[in-house]
């Protein structure tokens, strides 16, 4: 490679990539630090005991939501006319959502792409199932905060209410199976015959359920740092909807490193004090990516 290849390529989109995604590495850290600097008082009169029965329950929330998150990425397949068995379908989705912790979306969508490719699975079909569930992650995501907003989560400001109220709106006229219909057409495939909203709002109803279930693990893990009282549960789950809707949102980002642990630090820091909100977060960051192996290694050998 000659010296003006290599110096276009670290002056090109790479380099701007590298620096966005080291700049709001940065800013999560100076921000998560600020918080855990505030209260370390807290923080270092802390007695280092995790209460393990909240860590191992996680941890079996976690499985039982990987499997209802990989059912309905079969469905969505099968629906869309994939012709793959159920139980490979289940497999692939295990194996790829590892790839969610990368930053950026190429990881992901490519390894999907990949396996699938190995199963003579056309890749345009893999990426539109991929945009379909996209949609439904933060429709559902969306509805589920409003639900919590309404009784937890009175903070919100009026333009947040609004702009969740046309993420909803959208998101309902995007899985309208016309729409989806319209989108196979576009990218050459057969319209799905027995595709009907009944199904879609199957898997809409599948999400609800997985952010329900996230906000309890993440409830459930902030329980094994410090207690926080069950009267705090909806406020809990409303913030935990409202910022992995969000981060959902940013998935295209060069990286969103830090976006998720920011973001509940500073909701969860209205209950208790800020340092132990940090704790939390980033604990759950650790534990969930834990969760998430050892999930899909047991999709992997329930589904040969």
């Amino acid at each position: 490679m000659t010296s003006e290849a290599l110096f276009s390529k670290l002056t090109g989109p790479n380099l701007r990539k590298a620096l966005t995604a080291l700049a709001a590495l940065l800013i999560s850290a100076v921000v998560l630090g600020l918080l855990l600097y505030r209260e370390r008082a807290v923080l270092l009169q802390y007695d280092w005991r995790l209460r393990w029965e909240f860590v191992g329950a996680s941890l079996l929330l976690m499985v039982l939501g990987m499997v209802l998150a990989g059912w309905v990425w079969a469905s969505m397949m099968q629906s869309l006319g994939s012709h793959v068995a159920f139980r490979l379908h289940m497999r692939y989705f295990a194996i790829s959502h590892l790839a969610r912790r990368l930053p950026g979306t190429i990881w992901y969508v490519a390894g999907r792409g990949y396996l699938y490719r190995q199963q003579g699975e056309s890749v345009r079909l893999v990426t539109a199932a991929t945009g379909v569930e996209l949609v439904i992650s933060v429709l559902a995501g969306s509805l589920t905060t409003l639900f919590c907003a309404a009784y937890a989560l009175v903070t919100l400001q009026r333009s947040q209410w609004i702009g969740l109220v046309v993420v909803v709106g959208l998101g309902l006229m995007a899985i309208h199976p016309r729409a989806i219909n319209w989108l196979l057409l576009k990218i050459g495939r057969q319209p799905a015959p027995n595709l009907h909203y009944g199904r879609v709002l199957s898997w809409l109803v599948g999400y609800v359920v997985l952010y329900v279930l996230g906000g309890v693990m993440f409830f459930w893990i902030g329980n094994a740092v410090t207690p926080i009282a069950a009267r705090h549960f909806p406020y809990v789950l409303g913030s935990w909807t409202l910022v992995s809707t969000l981060s959902v949102l940013v998935f295209f980002l060069p990286s969103n490193l830090g976006f998720t642990e920011v973001g509940l630090s500073l909701l969860l820091a209205n209950l208790i004090p800020s340092s132990f909100a940090v704790l939390i977060a980033v604990l759950s960051r650790l534990l969930m990516t834990l969760y998430e192996i050892v999930g899909a290694g047991i999709m992997v050998l329930l589904f040969k």
